[in-house]
């Protein structure tokens, strides 16, 4: 006799899944999403404004960022071109 497959792990578990996100509330509305987005936002900026030691030590830590993050950019260009050819 041939032995059945067992079904996927995702499948298998996809009541837990669901038992999760029923759990989770979703906006109603686009415009409601964005207004979480902007309070989220807003309580991001305020903790890194504490953390960071006021106003000033914010924009330079953002500042420098922002530098990693464009060198990081051009470093990652410039590998594709060398290990992809294009």
């Amino acid at each position: 006799m041939k032995r059945a497959k067992r079904a996927p792990l995702w499948l298998r578990r996809l009541g837990v899944v669901k038992a999760e996100l029923s759990a989770t509330r979703f906006p109603k509305s686009a415009e409601e999403g964005m207004q979480q987005c902007a309070m989220l936002s807003a309580a991001a900026l305020r903790l890194l404004r504490e953390q960071a030691g006021g106003e000033k030590e914010m924009h330079r830590l953002l500042a420098r960022l922002s530098a990693a993050e464009a060198r990081h950019a051009r470093r990652w260009r410039r590998d594709c071109a060398r290990f992809f050819g294009q």
